[in-house]
């Protein structure tokens, strides 16, 4: 695609109209329109559009900025503004003042100066100034234009275009101007990465970019209800950071974790602090969150089950008659009772989010139809009753206007039957597979006239670092045809399927998935790689540290599935290393155990050498530098099983040999013997993940993980005592038990 953007490059003429034009674009930002006029009409007489970019020429420039989101549309030019501690931050809205504050913090972290912000009514007397204006105002519309920068079609056409924004730099000064506050907001988180190190200060260099969103609502969804649940201050770093690349929506997978008043059995507990005083989202914070993301141009989706997903209300005696099992996941469409539950706790939550859309969850209902609604489905049909169920709750949801999501995964399944569905409600597909193509699970919603938001997965569950390899092409290509097939957004998902997952290690699939849904079709995973280091930590231009880190993190599941063990899981880092089937997956995994340690250890001494290049969001680093020597605590759990088996076995098959079997035995339990490492390398990591989840998560649920490490130290301690024990006993008898009673399996 061609654009007429100005092509300036260093010419005499040129050159000597850029301080005239930045001087013309603070008039054009604050004076009346016949003063516009006479500049406009001087400008054109002074000199004439050049050559457009080619679309290679756009991409190369997209490349060397390493720019997340990537801009449409980018022209360099010769040149550079330097920011000095005269430079002023100028607006004439006052609704811009966020995005002022959040150029202003930029700088200061990066520099320590502190650019005022001046709210002006006239036109400033000097140049070099950062001036933030509004494509509303005519005059400033016709300056763009007069410069070869459209500032209507692609950016004041339709709603996508409420969020688009045009930047100009010249020597002489900065312009971002936007038709909204909130395409401001993203310009300024634009320049924001223009802002090169020049010294002791910042430069931005020369270029004109005009940039929108090529999906209208670029989320996230973040499970708060399976363990973790995030504090109210790291909820706000989450929405700070996540609008630092143009996401515009943020979900909560909620359940239970709401301080109900009329279901008050539900709500989790913080009993570390007080067991009254709930860790649940409570309606003060979650009216304290509405307002805060509202600065931010983040609007809070929330998602309460209404279908599948509420063991934790059903699980109580008082909810049985609701359960379609005893005590299950599912609600029963037979009892009316049902949709007075859903009302009641409807009632509560929705008034407490403005913003145009509700979730209804309504995912994995494989209960329906095997309990009390047997018969229903019998008659019926199951595709009926589960679609009949969503019309219901559709029209108890009338009264407050709000557009209803649904899971996808279940009506896809009955596509003759989706015109049972009212139209104003959107289908949310799922897949977490990396595959070729979706479309198979987007177009029945959109051939039956619903409106669709595809739903990637950040690849963050049940792992100890995020399978990012999968969670990339699976977010690439899922973007991608959902734009094909005219989705209206994308949400991105993590879930915390065993309880264990940090958000901080999740922000590489986060930021790609932003990226993604903002960038016009099939996004580049390596071009979102190499601008990585820059993009989220403000490392140097031409370094890749942390994207190293990052692959390294990620090689251990590649590795893993080499072996056939699937990836880096939490299921084998609990599992028992001391029976057969343990020992079995250990033999299977050591293989490659040396190569996953090294890529682990690297990561580790990486972050550790480095972390003063993380000029923002050092304080990830942590989870990544946990998840590393939580890897490389698997590595060794995987070599030391085998070692000290093989050690034992050495000891039994040669007792004759005191000499030759003390030092085998002493291998395993010693001062540095394997089995004491073993422990000690699990207590540190206990207390490592403890940290970890302070950082971000009330205290409720922690327990539930620390356990695990307790169970597992314990294993290995009690092996430490029984090795003991069969040492003193080769002290005395010169024999030793046999190896598979100590749960030694490996020869």
């Amino acid at each position: 695609m061609s654009f007429p953007l100005v092509s300036i490059h260093g010419g005499a003429v040129p050159k000597l109209l850029f301080p005239i034009l930045v001087a013309a674009q603070s008039h054009l930002l604050l004076s009346p329109f016949t003063h516009v006029m006479k500049i406009v009409k001087w400008i054109f007489a002074c000199f004439v559009c050049l050559p457009l970019a080619s679309h290679a020429q756009v991409n190369d420039a997209v490349r060397q900025l390493k720019l997340l989101p990537a801009p449409k549309e980018v022209r360099m030019a010769e040149g550079k503004i330097v920011i000095k501690p005269s430079t002023t931050i100028l607006i004439s809205n006052a609704e811009d003042r966020t995005a002022a504050e959040t150029l202003q913090k930029e700088i200061h972290d990066r520099t320590g100066l502190k650019l005022s912000i001046e709210f002006v009514t006239a036109a400033p007397k000097t140049t070099g100034h950062i001036s933030l204006g509004r494509l509303t105002d005519r005059g400033l519309r016709i300056y763009l234009e007069s410069q070869g920068v459209r500032a209507t079609d692609d950016l004041g056409s339709h709603d996508l275009d409420k969020q688009g924004y045009v930047i100009r730099v010249t020597d002489s000064g900065v312009l971002v101007a936007a038709r909204t506050a909130q395409g401001l907001f993203y310009g300024v988180q634009t320049l924001c990465q223009l802002l090169r190190p020049e010294g002791k200060t910042l430069a931005i260099p020369a270029l004109v970019i005009r940039d929108w969103p090529s999906m209208e609502w670029r989320g996230v969804s973040d499970d708060i209800s399976r363990g973790p649940i995030p504090t109210l201050d790291y909820l706000k770093m989450q929405i700070r950071t996540l609008a630092e690349y143009k996401i515009n929506l943020l979900g909560f997978n909620m359940e239970h974790v709401f301080d109900f008043q009329t279901q008050p059995l539900v709500a989790p507990r913080d009993a570390a602090k007080d067991a009254s005083k709930a860790a649940a989202l409570t309606p003060a914070e979650i009216k304290e969150l509405v307002a805060y993301a509202g600065k931010y141009y983040i609007t809070l989706l929330p998602e309460q089950q209404a279908f599948g997903h509420l063991h934790q209300f059903l699980k109580y005696e008082i909810y049985s008659d609701l359960a379609e099992m005893p005590h299950g996941h599912v609600l029963t469409p037979t009892n009316p009772k049902t949709y007075d539950f859903i009302r009641q706790i409807y009632g509560e939550v929705v008034p407490l989010f403005p913003g145009p859309f509700f979730h209804i969850g309504s995912d994995e209902t494989f209960e329906l139809g095997l309990g009390q609604t047997k018969a229903l489905a019998a008659q019926q049909g199951l595709g009926r009753v589960y679609l009949e169920h969503l019309q219901k709750v559709f029209e108890i949801m009338q009264p407050y206007h709000k557009q209803l999501m649904f899971w996808g995964d279940i009506a896809v399944k009955y596509p003759e039957l989706l015109t049972i569905l009212p139209k104003d409600m959107i289908a949310v597909p799922w897949d977490y597979d990396p595959k070729p193509s979706y479309q198979n699970i987007i177009t029945p919603y959109t051939n039956a006239g619903l409106r669709v938001v595809v739903a990637p997965g950040a690849g963050n569950w049940r792992v100890i670092w995020p399978d990012l390899d999968s969670a990339f092409v699976n977010i690439r290509n899922f973007v991608r045809d959902g734009q094909k097939y005219q989705a209206i957004g994308a949400l991105n998902t993590t879930w915390n399927d065993d309880g264990e997952s940090l958000v901080d290690m999740t922000w590489p699939a986060l930021v790609f998935g932003a990226a993604a849904s903002w960038q016009p079709g099939e996004s580049s995973i390596d071009d979102f790689k190499s601008s990585y280091d820059w993009a989220f930590y403000r490392n140097n231009d031409d370094d890749r540290t942390f994207a190293e880190v990052i692959e390294n993190l990620d090689r251990p599941h590649a590795l893993l599935a080499g072996v056939k063990l699937d990836n880096a899981s939490h299921e084998l880092f609990w599992s028992d290393p001391f029976n057969e089937a343990g020992a079995n997956t250990a033999a299977r995994a050591l293989p490659v155990a040396h190569d996953l340690r090294i890529s682990a250890e690297h990561a580790a001494e990486s972050l550790m050498l480095n972390r003063a290049k993380a000029h923002l969001h050092a304080e990830t680093l942590d989870g990544m530098l946990l998840a590393a020597w939580h890897l490389d605590t698997l590595g060794l759990k995987i070599q030391f099983t085998s070692e000290i088996s093989r050690y034992y076995w050495d000891a039994y098959q040669n007792q004759t040999d005191v000499t030759r079997a003390q030092q085998d035995l002493d291998e395993i339990v010693d001062i540095n013997g394997r089995l004491e490492s073993l422990r000690d390398a699990i207590t540190e990591m206990r207390k490592m993940y403890a940290e970890g989840w302070a950082r971000e998560n009330h205290p409720y649920w922690l327990g539930n993980v620390l356990v695990r490490y307790d169970n597992l130290a314990a294993e290995v301690q009690a092996k430490i005592v029984a090795v003991q024990a069969a040492q003193r006993q080769y002290w005395s008898t010169k024999t030793l038990p046999a190896p598979e009673q100590l749960g030694f399996f490996l020869k």
